[in-house]
């Protein structure tokens, strides 16, 4: 199956064959047996480069799905045989501002001899990464395509102004998106949703900020802002943290429903039972903190 998958990504035995590390004719023979036993034509081999048929297609969706399959079972049981249970747990550097620290006390006074492994990548790379059994839990940008996966929604948070602290704006109590958009900008690079929403939010003011430097990680941009490099929109709760030269500001247009927010997700299937339990001890710190959902209770100040 793994051959049949090189071959139809290669569209050409010899290329697949090399990528496999090993002969044209081993790989042709064992492609006939394939569609020997499937009873079907998986390639079409009148043309110079071999091409699908439309069973081949399919074939190559459902093999693909199989050997992702295999590869979870096999890190599954791989850290079902380890001798100290562990939770792998993928977050965004936003997930430090407030939740994650609060939950892994809960945790590991729950269950002290569950290790938890943490690994700080973006939205696009966790969930790559949960759907192939790396990660058990993501904290993750809600909004982002997560499909195959499930999620909770575990912090929303209203949007302030980061700005250098030498920045005239940094006197202010209060700044507007349309003076905001005359500021040198910082946004995420153009394949991060987050960039078109920023935008969209400026073009509802009828201005496009100038956008000068891009950070696809939010402590990446506020390092940037410190190093007065420009300004950006960032989530109220990243005030709750230390970021030297850099100041909050509440932004002064109203924007009810404009908010960041944080979920986490797993797949439903790669669950052990230690991560059952995170999932479920952040369920009961959810419970018990209420205000984590609430924007409006975002803290904002300087550092």
């Amino acid at each position: 199956m793994r051959q049949f998958v090189t071959v139809a990504e290669e569209m050409h035995f010899g290329r697949a064959a090399a990528r496999l590390n090993m002969a044209q004719p081993p790989l042709s023979q064992a492609m006939r047996r394939l569609e020997a036993n499937m009873g079907v034509s998986l390639f079409d081999r009148a043309k110079r480069n071999v091409e699908l048929t439309k069973a081949g297609r399919v074939f190559l969706v459902e093999a693909r799905r199989t050997l992702l399959q295999a590869e979870v079972t096999r890190k599954m049981v791989l850290s079902a045989a380890t001798e100290i249970p562990q939770v792998r747990i993928s977050f965004i550097g936003p997930a430090l501002y407030q939740v994650l620290p609060d939950v892994l006390v809960r945790f590991r006074a729950a269950v002290p001899d569950v290790h938890t492994r943490l690994f700080e990548r973006s939205t696009p790379q966790q969930i790559q990464g949960i759907l192939a059994g790396d990660y058990d839990v993501g904290f993750i940008t809600n909004g982002i395509s997560h499909a195959g996966c499930h999620s909770k929604l575990v912090e929303r948070s209203r949007f302030v102004a980061a700005v250098p602290a030498d920045n005239p704006l940094a006197g202010r109590d209060s700044v507007g998106m349309i003076e905001l958009a005359g500021q040198p900008f910082i946004l995420p690079p153009p394949k991060y949703t987050e960039q078109s929403e920023t935008l969209n939010l400026f073009k509802s003011f009828g201005v496009v900020p100038r956008v000068e430097q891009e950070a696809s990680q939010t402590n990446t941009t506020l390092s940037l802002v410190s190093a007065g490099l420009g300004c950006s929109l960032v989530m109220a709760t990243a005030a709750l943290q230390t970021f030297r030269n850099v100041v909050f500001i509440p932004l002064e247009d109203e924007l009810p429903h404009v908010r960041w927010e944080m979920a986490m997700a797993w797949h439903p299937d790669h669950l052990t039972e230690q991560a059952r339990n995170f999932i479920k001890i952040v369920e009961d710190h959810l419970q018990a903190n209420p205000l984590l959902l609430d924007a409006d209770a975002s803290a904002t100040g300087s550092g």
